[in-house]
């Protein structure tokens, strides 16, 4: 599905990432992990269009991605940036209208898709008059999701679910990327911080540190390979891998 070859992006005369191959396969749940700083939110940014990349290249279906945010989104590739970004001053339904008119969908089709949205999200229909900002943090990112949920991708790029929240709402949050997988075929490259629950969902990861791919392979491998995870995050004192609750 998605496949980048030999993608290298800089700031200015820093290289950030250096030559990293990465692939998501159709349908699948993709883990990028690594230290603060090891260039997970740069690649995000580059397969989204958001950021320029000086070499390699982006793939979906075996065709050059486009290097516009737009044109991507068109393609069926979504970002759910960090930061849980919404409009606070407007409405739920506003922003997720955002999302559905990303693909040039008319009012009629955004309900349709509203109602496909408000069954995984419902807390998002019963506030769906009220302004963005007086949602609660695990609200607000329920809500970046739904709305890129609306444009109907593909394959969505989510960048750092964890951030902020509580576990609890964390693992919610996760088994409903989970849902969307099965019932969907929602395909995801999520970059996490809370690598273990993030591995407990994918079905494959990519270790990154200083913005090369140091392992990559089956998440159940990786997420057992403790000593692999703990040299990668050594030294970055709130890169800590986090347990999953309950276990």
């Amino acid at each position: 599905m998605l496949e980048a070859r030999g993608l290298t992006v800089s700031y200015g005369p820093v290289r950030v990432v250096h030559s990293v191959d990465l692939t998501v396969p159709e349908g699948a749940i993709v883990a990028l992990i690594g230290p603060n700083g090891a260039g997970k939110t740069t690649i995000l940014g580059a397969i989204a269009g958001l950021i320029p990349r000086q070499g390699g290249e982006i793939l979906l279906d075996g065709r050059p991605l486009p290097p516009s945010a737009e044109e991507v989104v068109r393609q069926g590739v979504a970002l759910v940036p960090q930061g849980r970004r919404v409009f606070p001053q407007m409405t739920v339904e506003e922003n997720l209208l955002l999302g559905a008119y990303c693909r040039g969908g008319r009012w009629r089709d955004a309900e349709a898709r509203f109602a496909v949205v408000f069954d995984y999200f419902p807390v998002l229909g019963e506030r769906r008059r009220q302004p963005a900002g007086k949602l609660s943090g695990g609200e607000q990112q329920q809500l970046v999701i739904a709305r890129a949920l609306l444009s109907e991708p593909r394959l969505m790029l989510i960048d750092e679910l964890s951030l902020g929240l509580a576990p609890k709402m964390v693992q919610t949050l996760l088994a409903m990327l989970t849902r969307l997988n099965t019932e969907q075929g929602t395909a995801f490259l999520l970059v996490e911080q809370a690598a273990t629950a993030a591995l407990d969902i994918a079905t494959s990861a990519s270790l990154l540190r200083r913005g090369e791919v140091v392992h990559e392979g089956p998440a159940e491998a990786l997420r057992a390979d403790v000593d692999r995870l703990r040299q990668a995050y050594l030294g970055h004192r709130s890169d800590t891998v986090e347990p999953v609750p309950g276990r």
